[in-house]
């Protein structure tokens, strides 16, 4: 009679087809049936975290045992002892150890949405919390799905096609036009699908934009001086010298901005006296 070896022995039991494998052994037996007393406690999802959290395991390992499924014998001791140490499982028991921010426990999950009920702002959430605007949003759509509370995301404004185009002018990108709306900068990019805003087109409003905006800081620096400045001076300080940039990328060359603006350097600026010609003339 011909003897297999034990390793051959277990590579054969490895490959047999579930059906055919070799009955379950009484170790195997009695780990399932030692986590009897944690089936009776989940009913639904709700009580599948809250007992993960209280055990300090995922809600994935729960689940497992739940179906009957093996875990490794460090798991086994890990549940019996956080069990034995608390006795019952309720709010007071054991907790994980500093959990991480983005940590989606039961507990974690209620603190958020509790937060937003107080704020009622994904934004406001986030700053307090330490997390994205995204982060808060999945986090309040998680602990809704498992039944913890009823989340509902307030609809996004429907931006028009010109109120977009002339935020983009004023605030020159994606991220600061999302935030001045209180919308997420993927839905504000499905918007600029939607309306065909192409990048040709915001290349262009950017680049309006950013004259505006030089003309501006340009007409406060002369004020202040009392004069337009010359190139030089212009170069002299960090603060200028960053404007200069921005005319000559802008306009191509200091001369091509002065000849639009109709300027010269060393000329008094005359700002202020144009305004108050043009008020006494309105009240003529």
């Amino acid at each position: 009679m011909v003897t297999l070896s034990p390793v051959i022995k277990a590579k054969s039991t490895t490959g047999m087809p579930r059906r055919e494998r070799a009955p379950e052994t009484a170790g195997a037996r009695g780990e399932h049936s030692s986590f009897s007393w944690l089936r009776g406690m989940v009913t639904n999802k709700v009580d599948l975290w809250r007992v993960s959290d209280s055990l300090n395991v995922n809600p994935s390992t729960v689940q497992k045992i739940l179906e009957g499924n093996p875990v490794s014998r460090s798991v086994t001791k890990k549940i019996h002892a956080a069990f034995e140490q608390g006795g019952t499982l309720d709010a007071k028991r054991t907790r994980r150890n500093d959990p991480e921010p983005n940590h989606s426990t039961a507990e974690r999950l209620m603190e958020v949405y509790a937060l937003y009920e107080k704020e009622k702002s994904l934004r406001t959430v986030g700053k307090k919390l330490g997390l994205s605007f995204e982060r808060v949003r999945q986090l309040l759509e998680k602990g809704s799905a498992i039944g913890l509370f009823e989340y509902k995301p307030p609809k996004a404004p429907l931006l028009s096609r010109e109120k977009i185009l002339k935020d983009y002018k004023k605030l020159l990108n994606r991220s600061q036009v999302a935030k001045a709306n209180h919308i997420s900068v993927n839905y504000l990019s499905k918007l600029i699908a939607q309306y065909r805003i192409t990048d040709e087109n915001l290349e262009a409003v950017r680049a309006e934009g950013q004259r505006i905006q030089c003309i501006k800081q340009y007409g406060a620096l002369a004020r202040r001086l009392g004069y337009h400045p010359t190139t030089t001076e212009l170069h002299r300080l960090k603060s200028t010298r960053s404007l200069a940039f921005k005319i000559r990328r802008s306009w191509g060359s200091m001369e091509a901005f002065r000849k639009e603006q109709n300027i010269l350097p060393g000329q008094p600026f005359e700002g202020n006296r144009d305004r108050k010609e043009k008020q006494v003339l309105s009240e003529v």
